[in-house]
């Protein structure tokens, strides 16, 4: 049985303008030493379509108690710290920020199951600042929109993650999977009148909007698109799609 991965950690790193090929190429040679390294921790990259120029490493764990764990064994493995040594030691002029940041996953709030990452190309990230003190009118709409998708089977998944530390109290994120960007084409009819029906009579839309106006101080969608170079995926992925997964041989150097 596979792994329920309940906390996620992400790094975000924020492009300087005209540095992206550079910081891809760094990225791209980084993870395919990591690679060869054959680390336990998968990792997955992706890289922003829409919004800022943002790359995101993303590394999911079972549990707190597994971060430490895979903390310590990365810690204690040395190939893998040169590895990182040598690598963030060129990393620095091609960033304008970098941060971490960790988010716990809300099955009560998710919908459809577990995304087929190994398949998908891109994410629908949206990130959702909630007002201090009003998480719970926020959340309530959230489990109304969950029984409406779960009322008329609806097609799309989508999982719900709250920030833990490293964002704001009251950070959340939808994240969609997407196999291809032809699939937003079909949200409209996803979401259409049966839908539409399914989350209420009047009374229930207006206490959703209430609670919106009530919670909701902003909300983002950007679209992501994965970067299989710049991630360490596990080996199912590439064992399933490996013309996507593989990394490329590293260029040999001219004598």
């Amino acid at each position: 049985m596979a792994p329920v991965y309940n906390v996620l950690r992400i790094y975000r790193e924020t492009i300087k303008p005209g540095r992206g090929n550079a910081h891809d190429a760094l990225e791209n040679a980084w993870a395919g030493a990591i690679a060869a390294a054959k680390t336990p921790t998968p990792m997955l990259a992706i890289t922003s379509m829409t919004g800022p120029p943002e790359n995101w490493y993303m590394t999911a764990y079972p549990t707190w108690a597994d971060v430490e764990k895979a903390d310590k064994a990365s810690a204690a493995n040395p190939t893998l710290t040169a590895i990182n040594k040598k690598f963030t030691a060129q990393e620095t002029e091609f960033l304008s920020d970098g941060r971490g940041m960790v988010l716990t996953y809300r099955e009560d709030l998710s919908y459809g199951g577990p995304h087929d990452l190994a398949a998908s190309r891109y994410f629908s990230v949206t990130r959702v600042s909630v007002r201090p003190g009003h998480n719970a009118e926020y959340e309530a709409n959230r489990k109304m929109t969950k029984v409406a998708h779960e009322s008329v089977k609806a097609a799309d998944k989508y999982s719900m993650w709250q920030a833990a530390s490293g964002a704001p109290a009251g950070t959340y994120f939808i994240f969609v999977a997407r196999k291809s960007l032809a699939d937003l084409d079909q949200d409209a009819t996803i979401h259409g009148p049966a839908y539409m029906t399914a989350l209420g009579d009047s009374t229930a839309r207006n206490r959703m909007a209430a609670n919106t106006a009530a919670a909701v101080i902003s909300s983002q969608t950007d679209q992501f698109a994965f970067a299989p170079q710049q991630s360490v995926p596990p080996a199912e992925w590439v064992a399933a799609d490996p013309g996507y997964w593989k990394h490329e041989a590293a260029p040999k150097k001219t004598p």
